[in-house]
This record gives C-alpha cells, sequence and structure tokens, in this order.
C-alpha cells in the first residue's frame, strides 16, 4: 500500500484538488461563537466556549454517544461541558470537580450545582447499568473500584477528560 506523506496543509490541499476533488476551507468567526442558553435569571458565564472549543466539544459527544450516553439525556450537555472544561485546565494543577467544574457548568447552562452533579450521576449510572460493559470497558478502560460497579462523577469526568489534553 501506497503511502502519501504531506508536510503542510497546502500540499494536502493541491493533491486533493488534484484529484478533481472540489475543496472548501470555512473558517468560523467570532461571531459564531457558542452562546450559552437564555434562562430566566442566567447570567452570562465569564468563559465564552471558543470555535476550537465547539469542535472539541463534538468530538466528546460523538465518544459519549459511542460510550451508550444518549444526546437527550438531561446531564448529557452538562456532562460535554464538565469533560471540555476538564480538558483545558492547566496540567498538573488539581481538578476540584465539585468546586471548580460544577459551579461553571451550572453557570453556563443557567442552573445548580445539585442539579449538574444529579443529572450527571444519573448519566452514568444509566449507562453502566443498561449498557454493554464489555464494550464498555474497552471504551472506558479505567477500574471502578467502588460497590456500584461504576466510576464516580469525579472519576469518569477526569478519566473522560486526559483523551482530550
Amino acid at each position: 500500500m501506497d503511502m502519501t506523506v504531506f508536510e503542510t496543509e497546502e500540499q494536502l490541499l493541491e493533491y486533493i484538488q488534484s484529484q478533481g476533488v472540489a475543496v472548501v476551507i470555512w473558517k468560523p468567526t467570532e461571531s459564531m461563537e457558542r452562546k450559552p442558553l437564555a434562562r430566566k435569571g442566567s447570567k452570562t458565564p465569564s468563559q465564552v466556549v471558543t470555535n476550537k472549543g465547539n469542535w472539541l466539544q463534538q468530538q466528546i459527544e460523538a465518544d459519549l454517544v459511542g460510550m451508550g450516553f444518549r444526546r437527550g439525556q438531561v446531564g448529557f450537555n452538562n456532562m460535554v461541558m464538565a469533560i471540555y472544561l476538564i480538558s483545558q485546565m492547566e496540567d498538573g494543577k488539581q481538578i476540584r470537580v465539585t468546586h471548580d467544574v460544577y459551579p461553571k457548568v451550572a453557570k453556563y447552562f443557567g442552573s445548580s450545582v445539585s442539579s449538574v452533579e444529579r443529572t450527571i450521576r444519573n448519566a452514568i449510572e444509566s449507562v453502566w447499568r443498561r449498557g454493554d460493559l464489555d464494550a464498555l470497558r474497552c471504551l472506558y478502560p479505567y477500574p471502578c473500584d467502588n460497590s456500584s460497579g461504576r466510576p464516580t462523577n469525579a472519576e469518569f469526568l477526569i478519566n473522560t477528560s486526559f483523551q482530550y489534553r
């Protein structure tokens, strides 16, 4: 099997175009940033998710769906945002999910910290309860050392976020 290695994106684009494939390059603008859900009494978060964040969030969503989570589940978006925020934290910094991550997610979606924690916990419990555990172990290879057989919220969010750093 022949393989061609391209040093730059321009070389790759030239090759693709030489094969008769139309190439469209789309660069999002600052005005296309994701805005928080407008809920009564909610505040605008200090950290706006950038276009890079949108791509990463889409990847996180796809991976969670592959694990068995459902996009329509209440905790799904909370989980995506929490994993995204953890993946953007400095390496070596202590990750305090309850004190640092949940409040940001709650502010972003205009909900409470306890609601964020509960919906994420329920989503994880439902996947571990109804999912294919053998397939799930392939996608989430980390040990679950508690009596329920599923990871805690913090374990799941932190371990899952490592692949996006």
